[in-house]
């Protein structure tokens, strides 16, 4: 997947410009300005910084970082402002890089194994506040719109082949938790969750409690 990613970086960004999608992406851009405001945010899988940028209008500080170079080259070129640093490194495996009050990660979840999520938040915890705010908005699976699923696995993971312009074909791992799913994979490891659930989007903004 990182792969994928390394490969696509450059036409990336082409997606927000899928026409069904800009309703909610506008109504996306006002719920994160308001949830950003006056934090001291820590992104992880920035990407190319699509919605680092929004959240920089609001936020007191970003760290943004994502494992890939090209993306960031990508989000490096956008108005982010002196606000914002952007840093190559595994959302697994960070370094110590100072306090912040939230923590979010947009079109990521999707991409954890469903075995893996509780063990991903209390990671994410560990790099926080105690009780930081935690954001993220990702995809639902619309019928009929967008790229397949090919095959589920026996931990209910499901997963989609993506293929690049000179036809070379990834297999990405791809859930869409429904808004029980969702709330169910958070509460373990969150208090006051709150899911706004749209119909190609959702976003869910909780209180991470510490890490075990």
């Amino acid at each position: 997947m990182v792969e994928y990613y390394r490969k696509r970086a450059s036409g990336y960004d082409e997606i927000y410009e899928t026409e069904a999608w800009r309703p909610e992406l506008a109504a996306l851009r006002d719920w994160l300005l308001t949830q950003a405001t006056g934090k001291r945010i820590l992104e992880l899988a920035a990407g190319t910084g699509y919605w680092t940028e929004i959240a920089s209008r609001a936020a007191e500080a970003i760290t943004a970082t994502d494992i890939n170079a090209g993306t960031l080259a990508v989000a490096s070129g956008r108005n982010l402002g002196e606000r914002v640093v952007l840093l190559q490194g595994n959302a697994w495996r960070l370094p110590s890089l100072g306090r912040f009050d939230c923590g979010m990660a947009h079109l990521w979840w999707s991409h954890v194994r469903t075995q893996d999520r509780t063990r991903f938040l209390s990671r994410f915890a560990s790099y926080l506040e105690d009780h930081a705010t935690l954001l993220m908005i990702d995809q639902n699976h619309v019928p009929g719109f967008g790229v397949p699923i090919t095959r589920r696995d026996d931990d209910g993971n499901s997963y989609q082949n993506r293929w690049l312009e000179n036809g070379e074909r990834f297999e990405v791992i791809k859930n869409h938790p429904t808004p029980a799913e969702l709330e169910r994979s958070l509460v373990p490891a969150c208090d006051d969750v709150r899911i706004l659930h749209m119909t190609h989007f959702w976003a869910v903004s909780a209180r991470l409690r510490p890490a075990a």
